[in-house]
């Protein structure tokens, strides 16, 4: 259950630092997270209670009913703030439906039941039906409002009235919009590989962490190792809590080019559930993510 918490690495650098392989020689001996150290017994506390009900006065509480949800059975990677789109709800939403997701997407190389809020199935399918499958990672699902226009739309994503025009069938990049939604075409931000060997800027770039965010899917989107994150931020864990202040620093890998939009010193808002966009101070992350690497729990 530590492990499960604050991830295997942490628990197992604290075994070897102790010679004990015993939560609560961990605990005691304070080698531990502090949210760790109050998950597990917490996580025994409520089993203890669950199973005897009538010694700590629970005898009377009235289990609330099962969530109704619809359920659609998803053989694709799909990133969760898509799926809000389509379905026209929130990421939030989504997130406490599927708590088994640690990132904002489904499995890359496994079929997953992804829950959605009763009523919401058709619309889903009838909209993720017009993005192509290999594109549902990176690719929008944009609900037109009035003033929006294809180069403020192109403005938000980060992409061209060309290519929105594009697959969207529009002859005139320039035309009003009138229908209700778009499909917005967005280029995945490539990682290399060198990335873990990359020199990084000197100035730093402050994050400020949002709801969701760990530090595996930070590190995704700004091309960083996760490790470093940790270390430049004196992390023990990858769980985040919304509205912490992140150190980040831009990877400079030679004759790469730019790694990603931060690299460039531009701003990206993260659109996250097609009715507005979240904005801060502090640097953003790019709304698209790499299709090639995604963690799930």
């Amino acid at each position: 259950m530590a492990a499960y918490d604050s991830g295997p690495g942490n628990v197992q650098y604290a075994v070897e630092k102790t010679g004990y392989a015993d939560f609560w020689e961990l605990y005691r001996r304070n080698v531990l997270p502090k949210e760790t150290k109050n998950y597990v017994p917490i996580i025994l506390a409520m089993t203890i209670a669950a199973k005897n009900p009538a010694q700590y006065g629970l005898q009377n509480v009235v289990p609330e009913l099962p969530l109704e949800t619809d359920t659609v059975r998803v053989d694709y990677p799909v990133d969760l703030r898509l799926v809000a789109e389509c379905a026209d709800v929130t990421v939030q939403r989504l997130q406490e439906l599927n708590p088994s997701l640690l990132r904002l997407t489904t499995p890359a190389n496994s079929s997953f039941d992804l829950r959605l809020p009763v009523r919401t199935k058709e619309k889903y399918e009838a909209a993720i039906s017009l993005i192509p499958e290999d594109k549902r990672v990176s690719w929008r699902f944009h609900h037109v409002v009035p003033g929006d226009t294809l180069a403020s739309v192109a403005r938000q994503y980060h992409t061209t009235t060309t290519a929105i025009a594009e697959v969207n069938n529009l002859s005139d990049a320039n035309a009003a919009l009138r229908g209700p939604n778009l499909i917005i075409p967005i280029t995945a931000p490539k990682v290399s590989a060198a990335a873990a060997t990359a020199s990084f800027s000197r100035t730093p770039t402050r994050y400020a962490v949002r709801k969701g965010d760990t530090v595996l899917s930070i590190a995704d989107d700004f091309g960083v190792p996760a490790d470093r994150i940790r270390k430049w931020n004196h992390l023990h864990t990858n769980t985040l809590k919304p509205g912490a202040k992140l150190v980040l620093y831009r990877p400079t890998v030679p004759g790469e080019g730019t790694p990603s939009r931060h690299a460039s010193g531009q701003h990206a808002s993260r659109h996250s559930s097609g009715h507005g966009s979240s904005h801060s101070s502090h640097s953003s992350k790019p709304s698209s993510k790499s299709a090639k690497k995604k963690h799930h729990r």
